[in-house]
């Protein structure tokens, strides 16, 4: 279902997948380990009709500009560099 949908995005917390699961009590939450190879033997890792598949963000990359640390740095660098040079321009006019 992951690999039909467009795979998780970098952003997404492969070791804490959760699957809401209905069940004729309710509803249940189960966490998958998608990083484990033992997950293919977990009843939960075949998905069946109703289920919910919630990825939960990193949080290291849930902020920021960009996918990645670096991207984001790269941004803040970028972007202080613009400042720096347009009041450098600006004091010697």
């Amino acid at each position: 279902a992951l690999a039909n949908a467009g795979d998780i995005q970098m952003t997404g917390n492969r070791k804490d997948v959760l699957v809401i699961r209905q069940y004729p009590q309710g509803q249940q939450i189960h966490h998958v380990n998608l990083l484990d190879a033992k997950v293919m033997q977990s009843p939960y890792y075949y998905i069946q009709p109703n289920d919910i598949i919630y990825v939960k963000p990193l949080k290291q990359k849930s902020w920021g500009t960009g996918t990645t640390t670096m991207q984001t740095v790269g941004t803040i660098v970028t972007a202080l560099s613009l400042v720096t040079t347009t009041l450098l321009l600006i004091d010697r006019i």
